[in-house]
């Protein structure tokens, strides 16, 4: 990732062939054009449903293509040979264009002149949160990406003034009359019901929310709440947190992040096993796994070695899967790591590798790293206070296959040495990310 992250990128776009239907409310045509306009090749847009004839003056060059394949082929040909991109609609009626028929953009995209095809697949009357209504979205069926879309102002006014169809809404969230504001809550749930954000979507299709419009501070943490539920259904890829009529149309983008615990040592110079001595009111690893969920991360998985039952007991006290490293007593923490990689489900972007006798180490910390990581700095990255690198750390999925061909007795932070001109430093307010507990004097000072 870069620093300054751009919407293909954001989307995770192929370098063609790709058929974006946007859905929802809160700025999509606006998006629509943004991403046109950020797309490298031959692109189309164009819409199912309407377009206002004051929108399609952002466009370079409109054509008019009522029916077939055939009709406005050549027109379109010429227009994406001079231009690179061009809006194609139906017919005027008063103050909007009609759509075209679903079946035509894919059709597009198996010809030979477009590399590109975007559309406009739903109507919100302006509104930044919509449910469909039974003929809604209209969603080609060659899609391979679908972006429902939400403006964060949605939490602002009363629901029935922010929300088009406010009555289909408040049936799919079964409402009781009395609520008059949506949450974020609220709003993921309705990115993800089945006839709401996810209705009509292709089964072969990815789904990258877009929520639009965050600005401020509170409009940011609201919009991170909604992703991080979102990301707990498994039909949502990424979810993308922007502003698309600001210079920084994409602030985060937001993927899941597994939490390697590695619990699996024997704790040599501590003389036992220091994950499970008493730490407050629970455990060494009991507070570490506290800390974690305390954050954003997707998951957690501890990984066990010595003591593995009364490791296993603790974590699964907190609810949290563990998973067993065999060969715990050579090389523990590669091999521990390399355990966890093995297992990883596919959606999975990037892992937090933690020490489990990391207690000190609080939340807020660690969700620097996070925010590093949303904000597209690196796939590679650790913290770093008073010019010392310190764990834990982040190791995007880019990097897997290079951290599971690491050899018996090398340890992760080869990977890091090899890569250091990509290893981004995220500077933390405390020296909690160089310490840990190694002997019994340290376990004495530390401990609360």
């Amino acid at each position: 990732m870069s620093q300054t992250i751009t919407l293909p990128a954001a989307f995770n776009l192929r370098q063609a062939n790709e058929l974006i239907a946007f859905v929802g409310g809160g700025g999509k045509t606006s998006l629509l054009f943004a991403l046109g306009a950020a797309l490298p090749g031959r692109r189309i847009l164009t819409t199912t449903t309407r377009i206002f004839a004051a929108q399609m003056k952002l466009a370079q060059k409109v054509i008019f293509a009522t029916e077939g394949i055939e009709n406005g082929e050549a027109e379109i040909r010429s227009a994406l040979e001079q231009r690179g991109i061009c809006l194609v609609v139906g017919n005027v009626e008063g103050e909007k264009a009609r759509g075209v028929p679903p079946e035509l953009p894919g059709q597009w995209l198996t010809r030979p002149f477009a590399d590109f095809v975007l559309v406009e697949a739903d109507g919100s009357r302006m509104r930044p949160i919509k449910a469909p209504a039974a003929h809604e979205p209209v969603i080609p069926p060659a899609a391979t990406v679908v972006v429902p879309v939400v403006g964060i102002d949605a939490l602002d006014g009363r629901f029935p003034e922010v929300t088009h169809r406010p009555e289909i809404a408040a049936a799919l969230l079964q409402w009781p009359e009395t609520r008059s504001h949506l949450s974020a809550n609220d709003v993921a749930n309705l990115i993800v019901h089945p006839q709401g954000g996810l209705k009509n979507v292709p089964d072969t299709a990815r789904v990258v929310p877009f929520l639009n419009k965050v600005e401020t501070a509170v409009q940011l943490n609201a919009a991170r709440q909604i992703a991080q539920q979102l990301l707990h259904t498994a039909r949502i890829d990424r979810v993308i947190i922007g502003a698309v009529k600001t210079a920084q149309p994409v602030r985060e983008v937001h993927q899941r992040v597994t939490a390697v615990i590695l619990a699996a040592g024997v704790g040599k110079r501590m003389g036992q096993t220091k994950q499970l001595l008493p730490w407050g009111h629970t455990t060494v690893l009991g507070q570490t796994i506290q800390n974690l969920q305390q954050t954003a991360v997707h998951n957690l998985l501890v990984i066990t070695g010595h003591e593995a039952n009364a490791v296993r007991e603790i974590a699964q006290s907190a609810g949290v899967h563990t998973l067993h490293n065999p060969n715990y007593a050579s090389g523990e923490m590669l091999s521990s790591l390399q355990t966890a990689v093995r297992q990883l489900d596919e959606n999975i972007t990037a892992v937090l590798v933690m020490l489990a006798d990391q207690p000190m180490v609080a939340p807020e910390t660690i969700a620097l790293l996070l925010e590093a990581y949303w904000q597209g700095k690196s796939d590679l990255i650790a913290p770093v206070f008073a010019g010392r690198r310190g764990n834990p750390v982040l190791i995007g999925r880019d990097y897997f296959a290079e951290l599971l061909a690491l050899p018996p007795g090398d340890a992760p932070r080869s990977l890091l040495r090899r890569h250091a001109g990509k290893l981004h430093l995220v500077e933390v307010p405390t020296d909690a990310v160089l310490r840990d507990l190694d002997s019994p004097e340290q376990y004495k000072r530390e401990r609360p």
